[in-house]
């Protein structure tokens, strides 16, 4: 009888149901002759489980008598698959409480004088109404513009590049990316169309991507474009744009 690694616990109790429940639902269980399951039986699991059900608040000894029930009836990676299962499960629910929790904030005395402003203004019941439905549109608005500079700033930046500037630059910041996973990669395929079939038209294309990866590390990851700006050849960086200004080549 394998030992399990962890214990049900009452908070479990419910979501271990679930997860057997969809165990028996499935033909892994009933198609596997060595399965400890078939000691019991697949029917005498399944009663034991619908009696389970009716225990609305479960206590340790209901969790105690679940336990012993499948130490008998589930195998090693039946045991590493529920863990798993309710690790998640677990996690999920401590972020919908952590995103429904309130927040304590310090304000300046002029910041809560305009957010009360706000407030009566749009008719907003409490402060925190203003800040959700007020902000969302001003954030969207702030985004795009912050897009639009930076865009503009990479283009002008990459405008002397050559082609083979980019595809250097490129080929660095997508194995970058092979560690970082939260990177955007909108130019990975325009990038093996390139190397498939290279021609200034897929080289322009490139460099869209290219800069709309950029934009989007910087203004939604707070990642400087100018981490990815490396060809082989030197490239100065401005003291006064944070972006680089190349040399000619």
């Amino acid at each position: 009888m394998p030992r399990p690694r962890f214990h049900i616990t009452p908070d479990d109790w419910f979501d271990t149901l679930d997860w057997l429940e969809y165990q028996l639902s499935q033909p892994g269980w009933l198609l596997d002759d060595e399965h400890p399951v078939h000691q019991q039986g697949l029917a005498h699991l399944t009663e034991r489980i619908h009696q389970c059900r009716f225990v609305q608040s479960p206590t340790h000894p209901d969790c105690d008598a679940l336990q012993t029930l499948l130490e008998y009836n589930l195998d090693r990676p039946d045991w590493d698959r529920l863990r798993k299962t309710l690790s998640a499960r677990r996690r999920r629910r401590r972020e919908r409480r952590l995103a429904q929790s309130p927040v304590n904030l310090t304000l300046t005395t002029q910041a809560h004088h305009w957010l009360k402003q706000l407030a009566r203004a749009g008719h907003f019941t409490t402060l925190s109404d203003a800040l959700v439905e007020s902000l969302p549109a001003l954030i969207a608005e702030l985004e795009s513009q912050a897009h639009g500079i930076l865009k503009a700033e990479l283009e002008s930046a990459l405008a002397t590049w050559t082609e083979l500037d980019l595809v250097r630059a490129v080929d660095q910041y997508l194995e970058n990316a092979r560690d970082d996973r939260s990177l955007a990669t909108a130019c990975r395929i325009a990038f093996q169309w390139h190397q498939r079939y290279p021609d200034r038209h897929k080289a322009q294309m490139l460099k869209e991507r290219f800069i709309e990866d950029l934009v989007w590390n910087e203004v939604h990851l707070g990642k400087a474009a100018t981490r990815f700006l490396t060809t082989r050849n030197a490239i100065e960086i401005s003291s006064d744009t944070s972006l680089v200004s190349n040399k000619e080549y």
